[in-house]
């Protein structure tokens, strides 16, 4: 019995040994099945970007337009000349907004109209400032050129021409009170066409009217030919081409001044010709290959190049006639004989070659033609003295003679009485 009871507390201390030995241990991990895990949130769809409805669609389309248009108004009517800076600024927003069209959204249509219509007020603000100022250049380029017209003879010559003409000013002013500034600039481009039609047109007429009579003689078939051209201008501005017929005057104005050019040339060279061949022939073979050059010209149909050709080949022979009759009046010895005009003519022939050398034609050719006449009288009135110098002598000597003869008809008298 007590044996028995000593093992029952032998166990229950081992029991407890090993309690105690355990407990500095952790336990392992105990498996346990994984809790479920929430799902992650859901994420919603982005909330839907409206597009844009057709209304706005139009809305954009028009204040692009309307941009474009106030956008070339301005440039036609010269704004980056008259205000540069204004003019940037609105270049500027249009770029902006043909760079940042949207039409994808209906924010991004309206934001893209805002811009258009933002740079569409500018250059309709710059037009409204350029307009007058516009219209006040081109009113006094009008007026000039009326005066020019008018000047020319056009209101004797064609008073109903320049009628229709003063009728397209009259257009063009009320087009541009009623703010039609297209309009307005079509009537007034129409009228300085005519205006300058007119001028050119009317100058080549008289022209004509001083050449004719000589070209009939030397050249009827080219006179003809530039009748004829002249007679086609007349057909444009009744079919209301006035640019054409504008062009057409200049055309004929330039052909009527270089057969004038042209018969001017030929009419000193045949009074020069004899004694310029002798004094100066190789000035004169110079004007002469001028000359030519200006006929080469002409059949090439360039009548701006032949007239001026032929304008040059006159100052030369100007030049070679005014030095001809000048070596003319030295060989008469003028300069002392006719001192006077010989210096005259000698000064205005200095101005002449200087205006010859600085190519003012215009300038030359009259002092040449003076001083050409003024060396031609000195030249007279030195052969004049001279011939009345040899009278004179032989006057004298005549008288020498006569004196001789009575002496020695007295001598014989006077021998005869001694007798």
């Amino acid at each position: 019995m007590k044996k028995k009871c000593i093992c029952l507390i032998l166990l229950s201390l081992a029991a407890v040994f090993m309690a105690v030995s355990c407990a500095g241990t952790p336990p392992p991990p105990v498996e346990t099945a994984p809790e479920p895990t929430s799902p992650p949130p859901a994420v919603s769809p982005p909330p839907s970007v409206p597009a844009p409805d057709q209304a706005t669609l139009n809305t954009l389309n028009e204040a692009a337009a309307r941009a474009a248009t106030a956008r070339k108004l301005a440039g036609d009517f010269d704004a980056s000349s008259y205000f540069p800076s204004d003019w940037d600024s609105a270049e500027s927003l249009f770029s902006q907004a043909e760079q940042q069209k949207n039409t994808s959204t209906r924010d991004g249509a309206q934001e893209s109209t805002t811009r258009y219509i933002a740079a569409a007020e500018a250059y309709e603000t710059l037009i409204e400032k350029i307009s007058g100022l516009y219209y006040e250049d081109k009113a006094k380029e009008l007026s000039d050129a009326r005066s020019a017209a008018v000047n020319a003879g056009a209101g004797e010559l064609v008073p109903d021409y320049l009628f229709d003409a003063d009728n397209a000013v009259t257009d063009a002013e009320d087009k541009y009170q009623a703010k039609d500034y297209y309009g307005a600039k079509s009537s007034a481009d129409d009228a300085l066409a005519m205006y300058t039609a007119l001028k050119d047109g009317v100058t080549a007429y008289y022209i004509r009217e001083d050449i004719a009579e000589r070209a009939r003689e030397l050249i009827p078939d080219v006179l003809s030919q530039v009748d004829t051209f002249g007679l086609d201008t007349i057909d444009k501005w009744e079919a209301k081409d006035y640019d054409g017929a504008k062009l057409g005057a200049a055309e004929a104005l330039a052909m009527y001044s270089a057969l004038k050019a042209a018969r001017n040339a030929y009419d000193v060279r045949e009074i020069i010709a004899e004694r310029a061949e002798v004094m100066f022939p190789n000035a004169l073979s110079q004007a002469d290959d001028v000359a030519l050059d200006a006929i080469d010209k002409w059949q090439a149909n360039d009548f701006k190049a032949a007239k001026d050709a032929a304008t040059t080949a006159w100052m030369m022979y100007l030049n070679v006639g005014a030095s001809t009759e000048r070596q003319t009046a030295l060989d008469l010895k003028a300069d002392t004989a006719a001192r006077q005009e010989f210096n005259l003519a000698e000064a205005i022939y200095n101005r002449a070659n200087s205006a010859y050398s600085g190519q003012r034609y215009e300038e030359a050719a009259p002092l040449y033609e003076e001083c050409l006449s003024i060396f031609r009288m000195a030249s007279l009135l030195a052969f004049e003295k001279r011939l009345m110098a040899e009278e004179a002598l032989r006057r004298a000597d005549q008288r020498v003679a006569e004196s001789d003869e009575t002496a020695r008809n007295a001598e014989l008298i006077l021998e005869g009485g001694v007798q």
